[in-house]
């Protein structure tokens, strides 16, 4: 008996670490969200202002003054976020070769003030299309669809950005955004689409020159 129950007390034992031996080498997973930054791809500290210019039209031209809308739109968020002095100049590149030439540049600039220019092309497009919904069939089987066609509305907004230094005329960073949305209203006004697609850009360009922390899946082993 005394035997039996050393056997037993034994054998528990021996089960009871071999289960916390399988625990910790076993390993599993969680999904966490977190912010990660990056380092900035633009130093705005050595700047004494920003300098908005016009903005080069390319292709169709939309039923309100965008490049307006673009730089009011810059002026007021550069203002916010860097509190630096932002200045709007009715002047642009003629031509898509200018933004790589440096004299062009340095010829339109305050000599005086370290700034730093903003400008860049823009193309704003919009066009009906139309989509193939599924619909539930009235009065007949509520788990059967038919299929329709509805007009969507489609806005795409693709700018091209230079941050160019005023007295040397180097282009110091540069990115092309392109940004798509589509409503299911087909006579969304252009203006309203136009600020849901800026709003776009000003982050991911804010995230590129501020280093603003995006938020990102990570997952973290535990063992």
């Amino acid at each position: 008996m005394k035997k039996n129950k050393q056997l037993f007390y034994k054998t528990t034992i021996i089960s009871l670490l071999f289960a916390l031996y399988s625990c910790s080498t076993m390993s599993s997973s969680i999904e966490v969200s977190a912010n990660i930054a990056k380092k900035p791809e633009l130093n705005l500290m050595p700047f004494e202002e920003i300098v908005i210019t016009d903005f080069l039209q390319k292709k169709e031209k939309p039923d309100f003054d965008i490049n307006h809308e673009i730089k009011d739109y810059f002026a007021q968020e550069m203002r916010i976020k860097t509190k630096k002095r932002v200045k709007l100049e009715q002047i642009s590149a003629e031509d898509e070769k200018n933004f790589k030439e440096k004299e062009f540049w340095v010829s339109l600039s305050d000599k005086e003030k370290k700034g730093i220019i903003l400008s860049g092309i823009y193309e704003y497009k919009s066009e009906t299309r139309k989509a193939l919904i599924k619909d539930k069939k009235k009065f007949e089987d509520p788990f059967s669809y038919e299929d329709r066609f509805a007009r969507r509305s489609m806005y795409s907004l693709i700018l091209d950005l230079y941050f160019i230094d005023s007295q040397t005329g180097e282009v110091l960073f540069q990115r092309k955004f392109s940004e798509t949305k589509t409503y299911e209203n087909p006579n969304q006004i252009p203006a309203f689409a136009f600020y849901d697609l800026i709003f776009r850009i000003k982050e991911k360009l804010f995230r590129d020159i501020f280093a603003e922390p995006q938020p990102q899946q990570r997952y973290l082993i535990l063992k």
